[in-house]
């Protein structure tokens, strides 16, 4: 399922797949906000409430470059001008769609709170599974709380198991929280930006850091949230998961990165230079 937001005017406008993270189903509320700010906006729904297991079995980059290019194709849409937004997983599949993808062209990335690791290729049964290789590095907090982020430590060396960044051929905004208790965030940037020195391409990278700021940075004013239940994506199985951060400078990184991040879309989606 997807759900577009568009601007009032004749257009063409710049456009963003809009791409959430692990917890699934149909999530709207940055889209409209994008469009608020002059981005047509599709919300794409990628892990389903019901019947995950077979569905995820079918749904790999071809899903996604589908849904990119049917946005990119919408009468209302500027198609050269095409961005794509991730938060969390929605991170991973975006650099897979910029870094692996031979059919589209995303003219900017912004990744929030993700990581190259266990890239989707196949399906996202096959990186479910992968990750399930590693559920013996899975720890809890006192309180019983979930900490995944060991799932994906230490960084592979393997390139096969990473997104190759060094592809990527757009200029990526890279946001982490470096107390994420979820994802190894701060470290897979750390991987990230010596790839792409490595390759050459880390001119088009920036990357904002946070202290005391965990996995879940949103929308400004948003509340921060801890820890919170969890539905695992494939078995339905509800968790208590430690998301990290602590409220004032996890507020601060909320408020401080969405300003950025409007700044280089207008940048880069509207092509004007912004203070």
């Amino acid at each position: 399922m997807r759900i577009y937001f568009l601007i009032v005017g004749p257009g063409p406008f710049p456009g963003i797949l809009d791409l959430w993270g692990g917890g699934g189903g149909l999530v709207e509320y940055r889209s409209a906000l994008l469009a608020s700010h002059g981005y047509a906006s599709l919300a794409l729904e990628y892990l389903f409430q019901k019947n995950t297991s077979e569905k995820s079995a079918a749904i790999g980059e071809q899903y996604f470059e589908a849904a990119f290019n049917i946005l990119k194709n919408h009468p209302k849409v500027a198609s050269e001008r095409v961005g794509l937004f991730g938060l969390s997983f929605g991170t991973s599949v975006a650099l897979v769609m910029a870094g692996n993808s031979t059919t589209i062209s995303p003219k900017c990335l912004v990744c929030v709170s993700g990581s190259h690791v266990f890239p989707v290729k196949e399906s996202l049964s096959s990186v479910f599974a992968e990750m399930k290789t590693n559920l013996n590095k899975l720890k809890v907090d006192e309180n019983n709380h979930l900490i995944w982020r060991n799932l994906m430590l230490p960084i592979p060396t393997d390139p096969d198991k990473k997104v190759n960044v060094g592809n990527i051929r757009c200029p990526l905004l890279l946001i982490v929280g470096e107390d994420d208790q979820n994802w190894p965030a701060p470290e897979c940037a750390v991987d990230i930006e010596n790839m792409m020195k490595k390759a050459g391409n880390d001119h088009l990278l920036t990357k904002l850091s946070y202290p005391g700021t965990g996995h879940l940075i949103e929308t400004p004013y948003s509340p921060h949230t801890r820890f919170s239940n969890f539905m695992l994506a494939d078995s339905r199985e509800k968790v208590i998961v430690l998301w990290g951060g602590e409220t004032k400078p996890h507020a601060f990184a909320q408020e401080d990165s969405w300003r950025r991040i409007l700044k280089f879309l207008e940048r880069h989606l509207y092509q004007r230079s912004v203070l």
